[in-house]
């Protein structure tokens, strides 16, 4: 079963789960025949949490292989090669998102992420992401959050004057704004803020949600322009009011080396400006 470790100097916490080794392709050296997330082979997967539509287009079932307790996918199209800035039904796949944060409150924290592409951690090539329910705040969260509580005034949305200014932004709209961040840690990456203070995404409105929905698939099709493998993470901050929540996409272009490994600091190569107009 998994567990927790600790780091040996700073005791930062580390997912010990070594039944995911036997997962499909999962160091990327075999392809995997039959798909166990399109229709037909919904007996290839645990049972089924919830879904969407009938016939389904968005499904959700625990992972048949969990780093952690509620380990869950959402499968977002019934169709196998559909691309997430393709699907007409993106709004139902958000609200699926919002749901299932919902569900697993009483975890300390609940990530949700995506893999798209080998190069992105996938070891199924068919639309989905994921959500982990965690006993703790992962390191990152926990050192963002400290941040908004410690400024005086939000850093995100002093971020998005300095960035309209600078020119970049790729995208927005009344809802929403799509940056190539000025201090980017990956090529081409960009972040999704909402314009509204919000902490967490379960207290979007239904407009939001929508609106939401819209914007990650302008960022999906923008970053799949550059890219073939992608992430999307979800950095929501509960518990703390003077946190603003965001979506990170992330370009994978290359694999990190031994300084990012070594040192935990990322080098981008591309300048922010020349992403933002590429992402646009």
């Amino acid at each position: 079963m998994p567990s927790f470790r600790g780091h040996l100097i700073t005791a930062e916490p580390i997912v010990y789960a070594p039944e995911r080794a036997g997962r499909p392709n999962a160091f990327g050296t075999e392809e995997v025949d039959v798909c166990p997330f399109c229709p037909g082979n919904e007996a290839m997967t645990p049972a089924e949490i919830e879904r969407a539509g009938d016939p389904w287009r968005v499904r959700v079932f625990p992972n048949k292989y969990p780093a952690v307790a509620g380990h869950e996918v959402i499968t977002e199209s019934a169709v196998h090669h559909d691309s997430f800035d393709a699907i007409a039904h993106a709004p139902e796949v958000v609200a699926t998102y919002v749901r299932r944060y919902r569900a697993h409150r009483q975890a300390a924290y609940i990530s949700i992420f995506t893999n798209e592409g080998r190069r992105a951690g996938a070891s199924i090539d068919h639309l989905h992401s994921q959500l982990m329910p965690l006993p703790f705040v992962p390191p990152r969260v926990a050192r963002e959050r400290a941040a908004f509580a410690a400024a005086e005034r939000c850093p995100l949305c002093a971020a998005l004057d300095h960035h309209r200014r600078e020119g970049l932004v790729a995208g927005e709209d009344p809802l929403f704004t799509r940056i190539a961040p000025w201090g980017s840690s990956h090529p081409f990456e960009q972040w999704i803020v909402p314009g509204r203070h919000l902490p967490e995404i379960d207290r979007m409105s239904a407009e939001e949600m929508e609106g939401l929905a819209g914007a990650l698939q302008q960022a999906v099709r923008g970053v799949r322009g550059v890219a073939g493998a992608y992430n999307v993470l979800f950095m929501n901050f509960p518990e703390e009011e003077k946190a603003h929540f965001y979506l990170a996409v992330v370009a994978r272009l290359s694999a990190l080396g031994g300084f990012e490994l070594a040192t935990g600091t990322l080098i981008d190569v591309i300048d922010p400006a020349a992403a933002a107009r590429a992402l646009r």
